[in-house]
């Protein structure tokens, strides 16, 4: 019967012959060298000159790629060349006496046996702390570094991709502790590797999200399997654990495709879609495309702003009594490299989501000035508005940042004019009129943008220091086919001019519709009627002749 250590040796020698089919050139070679160095070692003369050092190299060889036993092996087998099978001096044809060839193949098989040790351990400890580096030791999950081995052992020409998401993870850390939690994650990572097709791999890529790569059958039904799989109950040390998650799925279709990170960026933006949609899993469509292709346009914002793909135009508004321009209006305009225009109710959205806007706000106010200076050393001193949001009103640096830009410019204040949305103003009514009336203080007028889209009434908007109502568009696009329209716009502007406020209104898009507005007593217009927006070298030319 064999014992522990007799398994262990086996193992060893075992191990040795696996490394010789991995390296089998080296081997051919250490073979080569030992008789080369035998003949080396006799045609200089014998053993007692120095060239018999030489034959350390094969031994050495052996030891580092082979281990112990080989190493020991090609020792023995080296100590006999240069023992017995070597004379002391091939003149004389003197023999070795057998204690010094013996004692040299001790120090050879020593010396191989050392080199050999002392390699597969440091191979050892490479495997175990690349295992290490490979793997989550709170939940003993492979993580996102095991990829690696993972690409090298890819054969399907086809895998399901999919992203889970343990949206409950904070609610369990909560209640019943983080080690608890550890050992679910390592459960459900038992359960699908039990429970999923042969090369099949998981991987733990967050504290809550895992990733799974299966040979595609039929992408639904895979996650079907998937979602069966995590649904079962789950006991760890004898709670029962609920598992709240969220699947999205993609596939990859070529070696090259899947033997990259990448892959899962499909998947992980559909179980985002399908979180946030409380849906069970997503399937990759067109939505998941559409946020990606919002995630680039952001990315590539910050550069757009530098590069000069993005402009400021400028689309006039009339005085209706005096049928002169009144002012202008910034608007930003984005030619993208690759994918043209881009339309403002695409990436403004975008760039309200994020810190962006701040830079974006700034730039606009920037460029806007720029353009309000140039028309004043024109001898035409017109306001310019600008647009601002939610997010920048409450930012506690947006006064003061705005302050600094307009006291670099050195154009008066009463030239500005800032446009928001009556849902901005609604977000936190106080902090809305404490900035605002900061503004005001300073000269700057206020514009209530697209009045009427909200659910505000003029009364309650009287809290804020408000002086221009901009009616929507939509009633104005409407006002001559629809009566209904017709007659909130009339109640509007009659309000409004009671309240105290000049009404302006956008979208004016023909002579009839302006015709119409202007004896509501309406005080501004703007629209395609009077002028579309136009590049800032336009203004000059366009302002002569409408003056």
């Amino acid at each position: 019967m064999k014992t522990n250590k007799d398994r262990k040796n086996l193992k060893f020698i075992i191990d040795d012959w696996i490394a010789i089919k991995k390296n089998p050139y080296i081997f051919f070679l250490i073979i080569i060298l030992l008789p080369l160095i035998y003949f080396l070692v006799y045609s200089t003369g014998g053993i007692k000159f120095v060239y018999s050092h030489t034959m350390y190299i094969p031994i050495i060889l052996a030891g580092i790629f082979y281990g112990p036993y080989i190493g020991m092996g090609i020792a023995f087998i080296a100590a006999i060349l240069l023992g017995p099978l070597m004379p002391i001096d091939t003149i004389t044809n003197e023999i070795q006496d057998p204690i010094n060839w013996l004692y040299r193949m001790l120090i050879f098989i020593i010396v191989g046996f050392i080199i050999g040790y002392a390699s597969k351990r440091l191979r050892k400890d490479a495997l175990h702390i690349e295992n290490l580096m490979s793997m989550n030791q709170e939940t003993f999950v492979p993580n996102t570094n095991y990829l690696k081995k993972v690409y090298e052992s890819l054969d399907f020409s086809t895998y399901s991709i999919i992203t889970v998401l343990i949206n409950n993870h904070h609610s369990i850390i909560d209640i019943l502790g983080v080690t608890i939690y550890h050992n679910l994650v390592h459960q459900i990572y038992v359960d699908l590797k039990s429970g999923l097709p042969d090369k099949s791999y998981i991987i733990q890529s967050d504290s809550n999200k895992l990733w799974i790569m299966s040979p595609l059958k039929e992408l639904e039904t895979d996650v079907k399997r998937v979602i069966t799989i995590i649904s079962d109950t789950k006991q760890i040390k004898g709670i029962p654990l609920y598992v709240d998650f969220s699947i999205g799925a993609s596939t990859c279709h070529s070696f090259g495709e899947c033997k990259n990170m990448s892959v899962f960026e499909d998947s992980d933006v559909s179980a985002r879609y399908a979180q946030i949609n409380n849906l069970l899993y997503v399937i990759g469509d067109k939505e998941k495309y559409r946020r990606r292709s919002e995630y680039d346009l952001l990315a590539s914002f910050n550069e757009a702003l530098s590069s000069k793909e993005t402009f400021l135009v400028f689309q006039p508004k009339i005085d209706l009594h005096t049928q002169k321009p009144f002012g202008f209006e910034a608007l930003t305009r984005w030619i993208h490299p690759t994918r043209g225009s881009i339309p403002p109710d695409v990436f403004v959205p975008l760039i309200e989501e994020t810190k962006l806007i701040h830079v974006f706000t700034d730039w606009v106010l920037k460029n806007a000035l720029i353009k309000c200076k140039d028309m004043m050393e024109q001898s035409f001193n017109l306001p310019i508005s600008i647009n601002i949001s939610a997010k920048n009103l409450y930012d506690p640096k947006f006064y003061e940042r705005s302050m600094n830009i307009i006291t670099e410019s050195k154009v008066p204040t009463h030239l500005i004019e800032f446009e928001l949305t009556e849902s901005t103003l609604m977000i936190n009514p106080n902090e809305s009129r404490k900035v605002l009336q900061s503004f005001v203080d300073q000269g700057i007028k206020i514009s209530l943008d697209d009045f009427g889209s909200g659910y505000s009434s003029l009364a309650y908007l009287t809290q804020f220091p408000i002086h221009f109502i901009k009616i929507d568009r939509f009633f104005i696009q409407n006002i001559m086919n629809d009566p209904s329209m017709l007659t909130i716009v009339d109640s509007t502007i009659q309000l409004s001019k009671d309240l105290g406020y000049k009404v302006v209104v956008e979208g004016v898009e023909t002579k009839e519709i302006a015709d119409l507005i202007a004896t509501k007593g309406c005080d501004y217009a703007q629209g395609y009627y009077y002028a579309k927006p136009m590049p800032a070298k336009e203004i000059s030319a366009w302002y002569n002749l409408n003056k």
